[in-house]
């Protein structure tokens, strides 16, 4: 008996080609990303329906257990003056006659961006097998998705730290609970100025291993 061909099955194809134009447009949309400083980011910032599509965005990231070990505090808008006072009492503490310069630069950034959001690492409840490190990680790769979506909206943003986040003063006014950690600022708004870095290459990021081998081996 005589095998009849098969056409090509279509859906297959059509498949095939929506999965290229999926990683052509996650690539082109990661590869186009930069960080904008905050002082950098003007209005408008994003609506609230907006803020939110960021927000769930960060959710979908890796979370091992299911732990969610982070959350977002937003500071409003006529709120930034007493992020302004945290600053500079905070400085005060590293710097009790500080120079005139500093104060103004430390008020200065709580009026930066005209977004800013506060992001918050949990480790408790302790799990054994989710160490603080990848919480820590877990909230980097959400704080990523976050950036991603703000930037297919024609947002910049950016992730800031500071000193100031490493201060009992500072978790006292924000009321974080045992165990949780302000780990950064994430600053969002339409970028005025784009300066973009070099971007390192795959061959400076990936190696292959090679087993340790004669004394530096384990017996």
């Amino acid at each position: 008996m005589t095998e009849q061909a098969t056409a090509p099955d279509a859906s297959t194809d059509c498949q095939g080609s929506a999965q290229d134009d999926w990683a052509g447009l996650a690539s082109a949309l990661i590869q186009s990303r930069f960080s904008v400083a905050p002082r950098l980011l003007q209005a408008p910032g994003p609506t609230p329906a907006e803020l939110q599509q960021m927000v769930e965005a960060a959710g979908t990231a890796p979370d091992h257990h299911d732990l969610r070990p982070w959350r977002l505090v937003r500071i409003a808008d006529d709120q930034r003056g007493t992020l302004s006072d945290l600053f500079e009492a905070c400085l005060r503490e590293r710097e009790p006659q500080p120079r005139a310069d500093h104060l103004a630069r430390a008020r200065a950034k709580a009026h930066h961006a005209p977004t800013l959001l506060l992001a918050i690492v949990r480790n408790e409840p302790a799990d054994e097998d989710v160490p603080p490190p990848e919480r820590a990680a877990t909230l980097g790769a959400a704080m990523m998705n976050l950036m991603l979506v703000a930037h297919a909206m024609g947002y910049g943003a950016m992730l800031s730290g500071g000193r100031s986040l490493r201060s009992p003063r500072f978790a006292r006014a924000f009321g974080l609970a045992p165990g949780e950690q302000p780990l950064c600022f994430v600053s969002i708004g339409t970028p005025q100025e784009i300066q973009r870095r070099p971007r390192p290459s795959a061959h400076e990021l990936l190696t292959q291993w090679q087993p340790a081998t004669g004394r530096n081996a384990d017996p």
